[in-house]
């Protein structure tokens, strides 16, 4: 059969996008359009290759590998599709209003994307590999991250035996012994030091309050005393603004710590400067590409990376081809946050056990340098490059805060709501729960808003300002940032007036807290900062930002990128914070998408030492049943 006769028997499924709308609910148009595309060029090339119905098979895939990429999906496997139906939608009354489209079993699937030019040496757009669809350069993303872990797992380790009496020496002089010999209670933070000095790249993972960059910089002392005569370059990066400000606290008040117990020749050599990975890569204006690449890589010995639940694949493989082959990575976070907004949840695939698991030789290896004779090990399955820290320091099992945490995330929505309704009675520290937002808000926005406009100083005003924030899943809606936003506004309008009134033309006020939302790299601002308006002592409203050295910048409102109001702001944008109260507000309908245990968790754990709870319990429910999946080349 000729392409010609072909191509005139095989037509798109749909020859307008209203003509998909109307087969497929829900129908966005950037799937539609994707599909459209990419099957076109498989029908080019492959003309002999489809009958029609293998044909609205193909079709039909690459919308939902579309729809898989734009939901965080770094692939779409088959099994994720085979036998369902898509777009099916049955209205109040019980009536179809969209037929949908039902998938083949996986055998057909298969069979046909088998038989397609799509593997990974075929330089094709479109990728089918270990029964996944990809989009090439998501393969590729991932290939260049499985690639780099397969090497560093296969290198040599960085130190012999000759070298463990040293080692040993180092470790007991930064952990000294604080319990008897026959305890069974282990030191992860020693083990999680000791673990990755022998390694090219480590992570380190725990939830709150588990000491991770107290750990980390007993690590940094660790790796200088060993290399006495060496000035190692380091980096400690974070994916934000924000966390990275909180990485340099962290690590400026741990090096404070350590004074006396550490030598201040080795503290002195520990970084008090962090960075974000946009700025240590060298964001090239306009262009999705960095000055530090495969080609140009970064002169570093020692690359420290907190926050890494929310780094995205993409920018984690760029991160990787930019390294030189001796710089050693550390990687720190919490993998039962949120995962990345965009595609990727890197921790959670690389942490995929709750516990430390140890091959027989690392096993070996930690026990020599340490002496500790019961870490967990296993036959098939280690990761010795991860080390999990368990016991959290800021929840110690007796406050709510904690609890609530653990029962979420172990998928507990009935022992969670239990604790909820405690709270409720004042029967548990740190939570107390409440139905209806107009109950709580001005009681709090009195407490902690009102105060910031009166502040004495912005330090001041900055100080206060980190006490307290709003949390919520949505942007939109009832319990939405921006109504959130609105009310309080309105409400500090009228019980607690702005100290410079003359400013509130455009909701510009004295006081006011701004959250930047797109970057500006000749200011040096990025999405995700937050600042104060600030009457300056000429008596001009100025945009104040917090810089890491202890100062402040200052530049006009006028010259700023857009920005928003940021008393209330989305769970998603706290992450990398932390808030000694947090009042989180969920929204009523409980078949909102948002809605994960991963959303709440990550909520519930920006409170250090109180929690205030708004929701029903259909939504908290719905909430703590539902955990977040994503699909990579790491878990199929």
């Amino acid at each position: 059969m000729s392409k010609e006769t072909t191509q005139q028997i095989l037509k798109l499924p749909y020859a307008r996008f209203a003509q998909a709308q109307q087969q497929l609910h829900d129908l966005a148009a950037i799937d539609y359009f994707f599909a459209k595309q990419f099957s076109e060029i498989l029908l080019e090339q492959h003309t002999a290759a489809f009958t029609s119905a293998e044909f609205d098979q193909c079709y039909h895939s690459l919308i939902a590998l579309s729809t898989s990429l734009r939901a965080g999906h770094s692939c779409l496997p088959l099994h994720a599709i085979a036998d369902q139906t898509i777009g099916l939608f049955s209205d109040e009354n019980g009536v179809i209003t969209h037929q949908g489209f039902r998938f083949a079993k996986i055998d057909v699937l298969t069979k046909l994307f088998n038989c397609l030019a799509l593997s990974v040496d075929d330089e094709q757009a479109i990728v089918f590999t270990k029964q996944c669809l990809y989009l090439r350069r998501y393969f590729c993303f991932e290939h260049v991250l499985q690639s780099y872990i397969n090497e560093q797992s296969g290198a040599a380790v960085l130190f012999d035996a000759n070298h463990y009496p040293q080692l040993t020496d180092c470790l007991n002089s930064l952990f000294p012994q604080t319990h008897d010999d026959d305890q069974n209670d282990i030191d992860w933070q020693k083990i999680a030091v000791a673990n990755a000095l022998n390694k090219r790249f480590s992570i380190i993972a725990g939830g709150p309050g588990t000491g991770k960059t107290y750990t980390v910089t007993k690590l940094l002392a660790a790796l200088v005393k060993l290399h006495p005569e060496q000035d190692l370059s380091m980096a400690l990066v974070a994916p934000t603004g924000k966390a990275a400000q909180r990485l340099s606290e962290s690590i400026n008040n741990a090096v404070a710590g350590f004074r006396g117990m550490i030598a201040n020749e080795v503290l002195n050599k520990i970084p008090h400067e962090t960075q974000t990975l946009h700025r240590l890569l060298g964001v090239m204006p306009n262009s999705p590409n960095f000055r530090f690449n495969g080609d140009n890589k970064l002169d570093l010995d020692v690359l420290l990376v907190d926050e890494v639940s929310m780094v995205d694949l993409p920018l984690m493989a760029r991160l990787l081809s930019a390294l030189p082959t001796n710089c050693r990575v550390i990687l720190l976070g919490d993998a039962q946050q949120l995962p990345s907004v965009a595609a990727g949840s890197i921790l959670a695939d690389l942490t995929p056990n709750s516990q430390s698991q140890y091959s027989a030789d690392n096993y070996h290896y930690l026990k020599a340098i340490t002496g500790e004779k019961h870490l967990p090990t296993v036959a098939n399955g280690a990761n010795d490059h991860v080390t999990y820290l368990t016991h959290s320091r800021r929840f110690d099992g007796k406050g709510g805060i904690g609890l609530l945490a653990n029962a979420v995330i172990n998928g507990e929505f009935e022992a969670s709501w239990q604790l909820l309704q405690q709270s409720a009675q004042d029967r548990i520290p740190q939570l107390s729960w409440c139905s209806g937002v107009m109950s709580w808000l001005t009681p709090l926005v009195k407490q902690y808003y009102a105060p910031i406009q009166h502040a004495t100083s912005v330090s001041h005003a900055f100080a206060l300002m980190g006490q307290f924030r709003i949390l919520t899943p949505t942007r939109n809606g009832e319990t939405g940032v921006e109504q959130l936003n609105r009310a309080i506004e309105q409400l500090l309008v009228e019980n607690f007036p702005a100290k410079a009134t003359q400013f509130n033309n455009e909701h510009l006020y004295h006081g006011k807290p701004i959250m930047i939302s797109e970057n500006d790299y000749s200011l040096g601002l990025y999405n995700g900062d937050i600042g104060l308006l600030w009457q300056n002592k000429a008596g001009h409203l100025m945009a104040m930002f917090e810089q890491q050295q202890g100062d402040v910048k200052a530049i006009l409102p006028s010259r700023l990128p857009k920005f928003e109001t940021v008393y209330a702001m989305t769970i998603h944008k706290t992450q990398g914070s932390e808030f000694d109260h947090v009042a989180m507000v969920l929204p009523k309908d409980p078949d909102n998408q948002l809605l994960s245990r991963e959303l709440l968790y990550t909520g519930i754990t920006r409170a250090k030492k109180q929690l205030t709870l708004d929701s029903n319990k259909a939504v908290w429910f719905q909430g703590v049943e539902r955990k977040v999946l994503r699909y990579s080349g790491f878990n199929q």
